[in-house]
Parts: structure tokens; C-alpha cells; sequence
């Protein structure tokens, strides 16, 4: 019965084919499953940060214990509310758009204090430190805002979970009707037909694994052929799929990016704002502090302002604020944080500067200010503008040195304002 060489062939060719069918029909889901998985946790991952970084423009005290026990508590009230309409989100702080009931995440501060408990590990406790090496850095630039330790099976929404049975089955119903094809044309196609099948199976398998650059050539009119059109149709709707939403999450990231940089800019002169400042000023006096290294700050005030708007009109004052920031900018250095500090007050943080260096800079800046033709704007105009600096450096995250700088500025108006006080 199986002495002829085309008999052996064709129990060959269907051996193999069944093999290499049976491979894909295995392979295929569970590789799908896993790439679900690690999309998933990326996600949820992107979640935990982004829902911190909203928590922090709340509370900037974020990492102490309080500070996380506030964040849960905050969560654990939103959890236990029914959803909001979509209308209604805008009036609040925190958004969870994850269900964190059931999570298989514990999520800490960057100090390891716990405000999404999970497994083992409970809300207020702190993460022990081999748990916390375990964990993954929840990071924005470079910044960890905290940690999230994997203690369960990602959790698949039911979108994806659909989706991914569906998938299962449509590659359990293609892998049947090849091997249909393949008794079909065994008798007729020999070796060939093997190897347009493996050519198939190996693209189907790289498909699975999220590479979505698959074309298989195979020519002609039979069932393999067709197979391997539809194949390729796929392939390339699944690519330019890809591509759309590639370029649509660019463009999201963009936008999002462009409104960042919009939160911490003053609309009026295209300076910082003083939300950036605080930002900036914090970080840099800490650094200040614990390096032993001098930091100077400025605070500026147009002189007689108030006179200007009511002699001239607030739009000739907006220009006036415009120009002036133009005229800082152009002499302050690109380390130094220039921002509107409110009105007509501005303020200038100057790291590696001492009170002399920050006096010479300023005094360039009021000469050119004062100088300027003002009567460009309108006629008659003259500006002034007065400094106080300070470098008073204490232990009290630059508060004295604000009111310092703040005094010598008022000590500038009373000597007779257009200059600079040490």
C-alpha cells in the first residue's frame, strides 16, 4: 500500500503540512495572548503615570507618606462612585480610567509608600525593598514618580479578550481549511506545495508576533494562491492600520506636548510662568543647598506701571510688557529661568551666580531697558524698571530667599526705583 515513491511523497507532504498547521494553530493564540499581555501591562503602566502626574498638580508634596494616603483615599472615593458622563469629567481632578477593584498591581510613591494595594500588600503599608527591586520604574523624562509590582495575571479587557478569541478561532479555521487544501492537492502539487505552505505558516507565525510586514509570493489560481491573496490583502490593511494609528498617536503626543509646554508659558509676553518657576526654583535650590553651589535671585517690577496703564491704556501696557521681555531675554543666559512672576513683576533665577555677577547682569538689563526708544510704542513713553537680589540660601525651600529679594526690590522703589539693590 505504501511501497510506491508517490504514495511515500504524499503521506509526506500531508504529514509536514499537518505538522507545520498544527504549529501555527498552537503557536499562534498563545503568542497572541502574550503580546496582548505585554500591551496591557504597558498600558496600564502609562495609567499609573499619568494618572500621579495628575494627582502632583494637586499636591507637589508627592512621596511622603501623607501624600500617598491622600491619593488612595482619593481613589477609593472614586471607585466607589458610579461612572460620570463624559460632560461632567472636567470637574474633577483625578479621572480613573481603569477599574482598580481588581487590580493585580501594588502601586507606591517613589518612597515605596503603597496607594493601590493588591495580593499580599496593603494601602499605607511601604513596599519591602526586595519587593521594590522588583518592581517597574513608573518614570516621566527620566523623573521616577513611582514603582507598580506585577502580583497576578494582567488582567485582558473584555474588548481584547473578544478580540483575541475571535483571532484564536479565525487562525484555528484557517489552519483547517489549508489542510483541507492540502488533501485537496496533495496528489498533484508534491514538494512545492510544502513549501508554499511552510513559505505561509512562517509568515502567519511572524504576523502573531506583531510583524505586520508580511507579503507571501505565491502565483496562480488554486486554493493555496487565493489563501496567500487574502493573505497579503490582510497584512497590508492590518499595516496601514497600523500606520494610522501610529501617526495618530503621534499627533496626540504632540498636541499633548504642545499644551505642556502651553501650561507653563505666560500668554501675554511668551515668558515662563510662575507655575514653571516653582517648578524650577525648587529643584535648583535644592540642588543649591546640598551642593554648596550659589544661586541668586531677582525679582523686577516695572516702575510707575500702574501710571502707564492709566495715562496710556493697558493695551499700550501689554506692549509695554511684551518688549520688555523680549529686551530680558535677549541678555540672560540659557541657564538662567527668566518668568512672569504676576502684573508687572518678573522674576530671574541664575544658578552658578553670585550677588556681584547677578548685579553687573541686571544693571545691563535696566540700562537697556531704560535706553530703549520707547517712543516707538507711543509717544511720550519712558519705562524704568528696579531689582532686588538675593542669595540667601536657608533650609526652607527658598521662602526667605523670596521675601529677601522682595525687600531689596521695595528698598530699590524707595531710594528712587530705576535701579538694582543687593
Amino acid at each position: 500500500m505504501f511501497s510506491s515513491l508517490r504514495t511515500k511523497l504524499t503521506l509526506s507532504m500531508l504529514i509536514t503540512s499537518l505538522a507545520a498547521i498544527s504549529v501555527m494553530a498552537l503557536v499562534s493564540p498563545l503568542l497572541l495572548e502574550q503580546r496582548f499581555e505585554d500591551l496591557t501591562h504597558k498600558e496600564h503602566l502609562n495609567q499609573f503615570v499619568e494618572l500621579i502626574q495628575r494627582f502632583k498638580k494637586q499636591d507637589p508634596d508627592w512621596g511622603s507618606p501623607q501624600s500617598s494616603a491622600a491619593l488612595a483615599s482619593q481613589l477609593a472615593q472614586i471607585q466607589a462612585q458610579s461612572p460620570i458622563p463624559s460632560e461632567q469629567q472636567g470637574n474633577r481632578s483625578l479621572v480613573l480610567t481603569m477599574d482598580l477593584s481588581h487590580s493585580e498591581y501594588v502601586v507606591t510613591d517613589p518612597n515605596g509608600h503603597i496607594f493601590v494595594a493588591a495580593g499580599e500588600y496593603q494601602v499605607g503599608e511601604q513596599l519591602p525593598p526586595a519587593a521594590l527591586k522588583r518592581a517597574t520604574p513608573l518614570s516621566q523624562n527620566s523623573d521616577v514618580l513611582g514603582y507598580a509590582l506585577k502580583t497576578g495575571t494582567t488582567n485582558l479587557n473584555n474588548h481584547d479578550s473578544t478580540y483575541l478569541v475571535t483571532l484564536s478561532q479565525s487562525m484555528l479555521i484557517g489552519a483547517a481549511a489549508g489542510l483541507m487544501i492540502t488533501l485537496l492537492l496533495s496528489l498533484t502539487m508534491g514538494r512545492q506545495l510544502i513549501k508554499q505552505l511552510r513559505n505561509l505558516t512562517r509568515a502567519a507565525m511572524e504576523m502573531s508576533k506583531g510583524n505586520l510586514d508580511q507579503q507571501v509570493n505565491i502565483k496562480g489560481d488554486d486554493e493555496v494562491a487565493i489563501l496567500a491573496r487574502e493573505f497579503n490583502r490582510m497584512c497590508q490593511e492590518l499595516q496601514n492600520t497600523y500606520a494610522e494609528l501610529t501617526a495618530s498617536n503621534e499627533t496626540i503626543k504632540a498636541q499633548a506636548e504642545a499644551m505642556q509646554e502651553l501650561s507653563l508659558r505666560d500668554e501675554l509676553t511668551g515668558l515662563h510662568n510662575r507655575r514653571y518657576f516653582n517648578q524650577q526654583f525648587r529643584l535648583m535650590h535644592h540642588q543649591a543647598m546640598r551642593y554648596g553651589d550659589p544661586l541668586t535671585l531677582a525679582l523686577g517690577d516695572i516702575d510707575h506701571f500702574k501710571l502707564i496703564n492709566d495715562r496710556y491704556s493697558h493695551q499700550i501696557g501689554d506692549a509695554v510688557l511684551r518688549q520688555l521681555a523680549q529686551l530680558m531675554q535677549e541678555e540672560v543666559r540659557e541657564s538662567d529661568v527668566l518668568a512672569r512672576y504676576g502684573g508687572e513683576e518678573f522674576v530671574l533665577l541664575m544658578p552658578q551666580t553670585s550677588n556681584d555677577q547677578a548685579e553687573a547682569l541686571l544693571n545691563r538689563i535696566r540700562t537697556k531697558v531704560e535706553s530703549w526708544p520707547w517712543e516707538k510704542i507711543c509717544k511720550g513713553l519712558a519705562v524704568t524698571i528696579s531689582f532686588g537680589i538675593s542669595d540667601k540660601l536657608e533650609k526652607d525651600m527658598g521662602h526667605s530667599m523670596l521675601v529677601d529679594a522682595d525687600n531689596k526690590l521695595y528698598q530699590a522703589k524707595d531710594q528712587g526705583r530705576n535701579r538694582v539693590c543687593i
